[in-house]
């Protein structure tokens, strides 16, 4: 039928259509049947239910005889499938019988445990020391020049010493470059007040230079903390470390863990020897030899240079954490292991590399399981042959808690435990031995720092720890007795109370009490410290000809009854907190009874929340005493061609600009980000009325779909998982862009028929059209007078199927969940007839206005003509939607608008801008240039308002995301490939990665921005708000090629000029000033001697003085812009670059930041920064004076043309803020940018 059949009853009608079109097609003659007998009765044939059964069964049967006698007549057996399925059916019991048993007698939690995590792809590399080194040099004299002017210090949680240590072991020639130009930079702005900072820069500059000739070093200056254990007047317990004030230095911890001053008692931290029984004691010759190694990582520190190390068991707050940090700070390469890979993980171990990471030094980090026997051998394998290295030091720190497991209840757990601390602890150590053999490596021996314990079962109800450790004992007798020594050498270290790890954390509210008991505890800082002295060339040589066991126990091994000094602790500071509690409650009672009105008012007033502070930041207002330093521009510059910036709008993947600050600069929403972004994705309305819940009158917020009020202080902790789950770069949500599904994109495939298909029914012209197409591979008839048709595709005939093939760009910056244009006021009807990037250009237009000040456009007519204002606004591609209906939609038959055809024209978007909101009759420029949309947009609208043509002009780029665009980046290569990128580990948030060493494209934003362009003059008569002033906008073609996309260096013409070895005087501002001030007295003696004359005449008009004072008013303009504004322009000896910032009194060296393309792709990375630090040399900044990057897109993706219009409203923020924002996913960058 041609459309879906409502009812029963015409289903009927239809078929005895169908019936009667067949019977006439193939000459069938149906008879009119008798309905009653010859003596009336009604006729009624019937059929035996159980006749009908033994026909229908004499059927099967015959039909499965046929089919046996063709299977034997061709040779088939029938039955051999089932057979074959009988088998493995039997199997599959068996082998399921099998597992059921393992499962039961090994347990669910072991097997579950030794499942493999290593995965190569997931390996991350970290080495760019070079980059943090001066981002820190430059973030620690930008804190100081703050500190200078405002006089408000910023919280840093490390000392002057290890900041400076941490710069110096990473020192380059660039480093001190940088702060070379950094010192003279400052010193040359002769401002008084920046002499700290100069000094510090200074500093920097000589310690580094001095650190070049010299290795990076491993130095421990952090300060010594002791456990505290507070109990607050309300009985809550809680833990703490304060400064240990007994050791002020490392000097004096080295002192008292090497005190021997005790009869019978070794120092708390020592070395033992064996003797000829096999008998393990202090050895006081070996452990000061230990000593004097701590004392110099002290005060000289130890470098770890040319060594490569491996550790497990390093997570956050563990011991082998702090290893990683140690061993990078002396310059190691370090393979550090994971079994919890996450975004979290791989973020924690960037930090510590970032911190401290020295010159040389490499971190790489990748997912291990060290119950997995697969994984041991996975990463040995990984480590000598896919990375070329071979071990030094090897620590097997990872570790299973099994707290509560005690010997009447050992289950799956404990055996999963034992086999990660103890039986693949040898493995890790055999595989190894065997990949130094293969590996030809034999006498460069590992040194392999065992984790013992003092806890041999002391605790109790923590399952086969003490075993484990004591089972590792055996390593000492082993490297004898199977000859390990030219492989592997062996560190026992005897690891005594450790706080805050994850082994020992629960038990710190105790660690105050055992130390009072004389126990040394240890921080997971010392106790590397502790471990990191066996690393020392003499003490690891003794270790290369025999075990060392190295007691670090802090005298826990001399505690008797442990275990009830921990449970009695415990008991008192429960029965401590509950009597202190009690009182409370009482103290409570009596005072809530006996003055209970007067706390019933202070509880109301305790409830009241405090409201958020929705609001526009608008440009902060100077005192002209502020303004000082600027005074010698007064009077220097044409304000009608001076353009700035009055407003910026956007629409993107988070929400609005001021939401998608937040992430940018803070990497978190405040509350009033929260509310904003819950509005705009639906999932509150304002409400301002009677409230059902309630029955009273409410103004404020509720659940869009519950109408639940909702207060400003709990939107937050409400909505914001899910605002961000649903906004910035993430997986595509198919309902959000007209139900494109990556993982099942549709494509029509041809098909050749194999044989007649059955028939169809078709209109007249349907059917026409299929054999047009067609030809003689169809057959089409008729359905007698019924007016419909039928039509058969014959053998051979070609017709398009369509099939779902999984796309591999899966992710993309898509507007937040949720965001719909009506809510932002724009009618229905509207909506519905434009495209969305019109939608999102009305959007951010209104809020640039509303940036502006101006919540009425009609507002402007009172300032300027309508013929004054234009818009220059345009799109990368163009209407998505349109692009969608008119060549895939209407080509598939589908139901298409009749006038789509207008909302393809890139011209649309701003004709609806002026239509529905500006309605102005100004220049109208719209603009298009792929990804450099929104910078056209600018230059264009700079240009207008310049040549007089327009006083205020709307600039800026849009486009939108769909499945088109996807596909064809994805086959230009420009895009990340999402399942490769999934393989890899990342997470969707994390895949556009600007300037790494990592890079791979980028993804797709949605959205974009409008800006508010003015002359200055304009905005000062209006009252704008000015964001900031627009020196120069340029573009620039690239020179012959052969592809389109392809980076070029055509924007370097901004820096052309002449070789002229005199700089023109014309870049001297108090020359330019001196010029125009005389020729200004000139035009002024001009003025005024015919204005006299005038006056003399008693017959002259007043009218006549006035226009002559209005004719001199453009010959003054044009000296301003002579001397001024424009002074620079077609003069071959200066740069429009130069020029554009002289014109400001400016240099290449007042830049401070730069916002660029950063594509994330190999080649535009590398070319942009190649290009802008060509221009800025050319300049002649100063060599080392380093330009800060902003690389926007890692945050919104690519939104084409939209792009830098979302780069200018952040550059302003930045401007506003003085905040520069970081790139948070440059988590390595690469070596080609150094």
């Amino acid at each position: 039928p041609p459309a879906r059949l409502s009812s029963n009853a015409d289903a009927e009608a239809w078929l005895a259509t169908v019936a009667q079109a067949y019977a006439a097609h193939t000459g069938i003659v149906y008879s009119a049947a008798s309905a009653t007998s010859s003596d009336g009765a009604l006729k009624v044939s019937t059929v035996s239910s159980v006749e009908l059964q033994k026909v229908r069964q004499r059927e099967i049967k015959h039909i499965q005889q046929q089919i046996a006698v063709l299977a034997r007549y061709v040779g088939i057996d029938l039955r051999h499938d089932s057979r074959l399925a009988e088998r493995h059916q039997a199997n599959s019991k068996q082998h399921q019988a099998n597992i059921d048993s393992i499962t039961v007698e090994l347990g669910a939690e072991l097997i579950t445990g030794i499942q493999p995590l290593f995965d190569a792809r997931k390996a991350r590399q970290f080495d760019s020391y070079w980059n943090w080194a001066c981002q820190d040099a430059y973030k620690w004299i930008q804190q100081t020049i703050e500190v200078c002017i405002t006089g408000v210090a910023t919280d840093v949680d490390v000392s002057d010493k290890e900041r400076l240590q941490q710069i110096q072991n990473r020192a380059e020639p660039e480093l001190v470059k940088m702060l070379s130009g950094t010192a003279k930079v400052l010193s040359d702005s002769n401002n008084d007040v920046l002499q700290p900072a100069i000094e510090l820069a200074q500093a920097l500059h000589d310690a580094c230079k001095r650190s070049l000739s010299q290795p990076p070093v491993y130095r421990e200056l952090s300060r010594l903390m002791q456990p505290k254990t507070y109990i607050s007047a309300s009985g809550e317990a809680s833990y703490t470390e304060i400064p240990r004030t007994s050791e002020r230095t490392w000097t004096d911890y080295i002192g008292h863990m090497s005190d021997d001053n005790h009869r019978d008692i070794p120092p708390h931290i020592h070395l033992r020897g064996q003797s000829k029984n096999g008998q393990w004691s202090y050895d006081k010759q070996l452990s000061s030899t230990y000593y004097d190694g701590l004392s110099n990582i002290f005060q000289q520190g130890t470098s770890f240079v040319g060594r490569t190390a491996l550790v497990t068991g390093c997570g956050r707050g563990s011991i082998g954490a702090e290893i990683v940090r140690s061993l990078l700070m002396g310059g190691a390469k370090v393979l550090a292991t994971t079994s919890s890979y996450s975004r979290q993980t791989t973020l924690f171990f960037e930090d510590i590399y970032r911190k401290h990471g020295s010159r040389g030094s490499e971190l790489i980090v990748v997912p291990f399981n060290q119950g997995s026997v697969q994984d041991i051998d996975s990463l040995v394998t990984f480590v000598f042959g896919q990375l070329g290295w071979d071990l030094d030091y090897v620590f097997p720190f990872a570790a299973v808690s099994d707290i509560g497991s005690t010997v009447d209840n050992l289950g799956s757990h404990s055996e999963l435990a034992l086999r990660v601390m103890l039986t693949n602890v040898l493995r890790l150590l055999g595989s190894i031995k065997l990949a130094k053999t293969k590996y030809n490596s034999a006498g460069r021996p590992a040194l392999v720092v065992i984790p013992l314990s003092p806890n041999h079962g002391d605790f109790g109800g923590d399952g086969l720890y003490g075993e484990s450790k004591i089972a590792l004992e055996t390593a000492f007798n082993r490297w004898k007795s199977e000859m390990w020594g030219d492989h592997i050498s062996i560190a026992g270290a005897v690891i005594g109370w450790t706080r805050g790890t994850g082994l020992m954390s629960a038990n710190n509210l105790v660690a105050e009490a055992i130390e009072n008991a004389g126990v040394r505890t240890f921080s997971p800082r010392e106790m590397a410290f502790n471990i990191s002295g066996l690393l020392n060339p003499r003490v690891a040589c003794v270790a290369h000809q025999q075990p060392v066991w190295a007691d670090f126990s802090g005298g826990l091994n001399q505690l008797t009854q442990l275990n009830a000094i921990v449970n009695n602790e415990r008991s008192r500071i429960k029965t401590k907190c509950g009597v202190l509690q009690r009182i409370v409650e009482g103290i409570t009672y009596e005072y809530t009874t006996q003055y209970r009105g007067l706390f019933t008012n202070s509880a109301a007033q305790n409830d009241i929340k405090l409201l958020a502070r929705l609001q526009n930041h608008f440009p902060a207002t100077k005192r002209y005493e502020d303004l000082q330093n600027l005074h010698y521009l007064q009077g220097m510059v044409n304000l009608d061609k001076v353009v700035v910036v009055t407003g910026y709008g956007e629409v993107g993947p988070h929400g609005n600009a001021e939401t998608r600050w937040e992430f940018e600069a803070f990497g978190e929403l405040s509350t009033e980000g929260c509310i904003e972004l819950a509005w705009i994705m639906g999932l509150i309305k304002h409400h301002n009325g009677l409230l059902p819940a309630t029955g009273q009158h409410y103004i404020g917020w509720v659940d869009a779909k519950s109408n639940e009020l909702v207060l400003d202080a709990d939107i937050k902790e409400r909505y914001h998982e899910y605002i961000l789950a649903h906004t910035g770069i993430r997986l595509i949500e198919p309902e959000l862009v007209n139900g494109y599904n990556p993982n099942k994109k549709m494509v029509l495939r041809e098909v050749s028929i194999e044989h007649d298909m059955e028939p169809f029914e078709a209109s007249a012209d349907e059917a026409a059209a299929f054999k047009q197409s067609n030809s003689d591979k169809v057959d089409i008839w008729e359905n007698g007078d019924s007016g419909s048709w039928s039509v058969r595709f014959l053998k051979g005939a070609l017709i398009r199927v369509p099939a779902a093939v999984s796309a591999d760009r899966l992710v993309a910056g898509l507007l937040p969940t949720g965001w719909n244009a009506e809510r932002f006021g724009i009618p229905d009807d509207v909506v519905k007839q434009v495209d969305p990037v019109t939608l999102f250009a009305l959007v951010s237009t209104v809020e640039a206005l509303v940036r502006s000040g101006i919540t009425d456009p009609y507002e402007l007519y009172q300032h300027i003509h309508i013929s004054e204002i234009g818009n220059t606004v345009g799109c990368g591609i163009g209407g998505s939607n349109a692009i969608q209906d008119v060549f895939g939609n209407r080509q598939l038959d589908k139901d298409v608008k009749s006038d789509i055809m207008q909302e393809l024209f890139i011209s649309t978007v701003q004709a609806w801008i002026n239509m529905l909101l500006i309605s102005g009759s100004g220049p109208v420029k719209p603009s298009v240039g792929a990804c450099a949309t929104g910078v056209l947009s600018v230059d264009t609208a700079v240009e207008a308002i310049q040549s007089g043509k327009a006083k205020i002009m709307l600039a800026g780029g849009i486009d939108d995301f769909f499945e088109e665009s996807s596909t064809e980046f994805a086959k230009m290569g420009a895009t990340s490939n999402s399942v490769e990128e999934l393989a890899m580990g990342r997470e969707p948030s994390e895949m556009c990665r600007p300037c790494t060493s990592t890079r791979n494209g980028f993804m797709e934003g949605q959205g974009g921005g409008v800006a508010v362009l003015m002359s200055a003059s304009t905005a000062i008569a209006i009252g704008a708000p000015i964001y900031g002033i627009i020196a120069m906008s340029s573009t620039a073609t690239d020179k012959q090629g052969q592809s389109v996309p392809a980076p070029g260096q055509g924007v370097l013409t901004t820096a052309r000029e002449s070789d002229n070895k005199t700089q023109s005087c014309l870049l001297d501002f108090g020359y330019r000033k001196r010029k125009l001030e005389l020729q200004l007295r000139a035009l002024d003696t001009c003025k005024q001697s015919e204005l006299d004359e005038l006056r003399e005449d008693a017959s002259v008009d007043s009218a006549l003085i006035d226009n002559i004072e209005a004719a001199y008013l453009q010959p003054r303009a044009a000296l301003l812009d002579t001397w001024g504004t424009e002074f620079w322009k077609c003069n071959p000896n200066i740069s429009p670059l130069r020029g554009s910032l002289a014109v400001w009194g400016l240099t290449a060296d007042d830049i401070g930041m730069a916002s660029f393309h950063g594509t994330s792709t190999q080649a535009n990375d590398k070319n942009e920064s190649e290009v802008i630090n060509a221009q800025l040399t050319h300049l002649g900044r100063t060599p080392g004076h380093v330009v800060p990057v902003v690389c926007q897109k890692w945050l919104t993706g690519h939104a084409k043309g939209g792009a830098a219009s979302l780069m200018l409203n952040g550059i302003l923020q930045s401007l506003r803020t003085g905040l520069i924002p970081g790139n948070r996913n440059a988590d390595n960058i690469a070596a080609e940018l150094k």
